[in-house]
């Protein structure tokens, strides 16, 4: 029988032994992996809570810190001027929409932008 192959075709690689130094390798990353995750989980956690030996400062209540944060809110909002407001929410929204609608307007958003001076007509050459 005749050989079927070319004799262009690449020959085939010599097959080789076991892969010893790369099997190797990966059992060594494999118990580095596994010693440090076991000594991690052995730490004490450094996000966890204080030690009862130091001082913790006391934590203000949730609920009083969310009120108070509303009623600031609240404040800014009425437009008292303690608060920093120059003035209150409806009053503002008042005065911008009174000044921007006009008569055609169906929604509560600003007049379109009036036209520009009309551009003269192009002189017929000469």
């Amino acid at each position: 029988m005749a050989d079927t192959t070319p004799p262009t075709a690449p020959t085939p690689p010599e097959a080789r032994g076991f892969p010893f130094v790369t099997v190797t390798g990966a059992v060594a990353v494999l118990f580095l992996f596994v010693w440090l995750v076991a000594r991690i989980y052995r730490e004490p956690n450094p996000l966890g809570e204080p030690r009862t030996e130091q001082k913790a400062e006391p934590r203000a209540d949730p609920a009083a810190k969310l009120n108070e944060v509303r009623a600031k809110n609240q404040a800014v909002l009425d437009g008292n001027p303690g608060a920093g407001a120059k003035m209150s929410v409806g009053e503002a929204t008042a005065r911008l929409l009174g000044s921007l609608k006009s008569e055609k307007d169906t929604l509560p958003f600003p007049t379109p932008e009036p036209a520009g001076p009309p551009t003269p007509e192009p002189k017929p050459k000469q």
